[in-house]
């Protein structure tokens, strides 16, 4: 398991945020095998022998800070009756774009963070863009999101209803905030397919 830090935890608030130090989590980073913290925005291999080259699915995310960003620039146009939920807003018709369809929009203009650093905090680099995506994630995901969202999209970032080439397909994911919904998402790495676990009273 890797641990993301997010805006509220202690760590610099200019991003890549670096990872939580190990005193803060003394017990659980004991278990160096099945626990790690990591970098946000956060990237991982999955599956062969850790490298893409192996077969290995590459996974890209953040805490969601940079999609919230975003979502204030872009808008959605619609009838003005839908319910554009937290943080949206409407005005004849207008409302504040969706948190898949902003992540789709990071992914087709193949930076992380656009709104850094005018609006995001970021570190300024005299060295190459760290939020430029340099290649094509398997699984592209952000949290603490209003809702769970997800759609599975082609190297030109238009949904598609399933697996058309077997490589060229990136699976979106917008993960709802666990403090707010009580809810999880497990995805399976072969087919890439998502699941919700919701946690409540009943349950437990």
């Amino acid at each position: 398991m890797d641990y993301i830090p997010g805006m509220h935890d202690p760590t610099n608030a200019n991003w890549p945020q670096r990872p939580l130090h190990s005193c803060l989590l003394p017990l659980s980073c004991g278990f160096v095998d099945l626990f790690g913290s990591s970098t946000n925005p956060y990237e991982g291999v999955f599956g062969g022998d850790g490298s893409e080259k192996s077969g290995g699915l590459r996974v890209l995310g953040s805490d969601g800070l940079n999609i919230a960003d975003l979502r204030r620039f872009l808008t959605a146009i619609g009838d003005g009756k839908e319910d554009v939920g937290k943080g949206g807003y409407k005005e004849d018709g207008v409302s504040a774009a969706s948190c898949i369809d902003a992540l789709n929009a990071t992914l087709n203009y193949g930076h992380m963070a656009p709104t850094g650093p005018d609006s995001l905090p970021t570190f300024p680099s005299s060295e190459l863009d760290p939020f430029v995506l340099k290649s094509r994630p398997s699984v592209y995901f952000v949290g603490n999101c209003d809702k769970f969202e997800t759609r599975l999209v082609d190297i030109n970032g238009n949904a598609i209803a399933g697996d058309k080439d077997g490589h060229n397909v990136t699976r979106l994911i917008c993960v709802p905030s666990f403090a707010l919904t009580g809810e999880v998402v497990l995805v399976k790495l072969e087919s890439l397919e998502c699941q919700i676990v919701s946690f409540n009273d009943a349950s437990l």
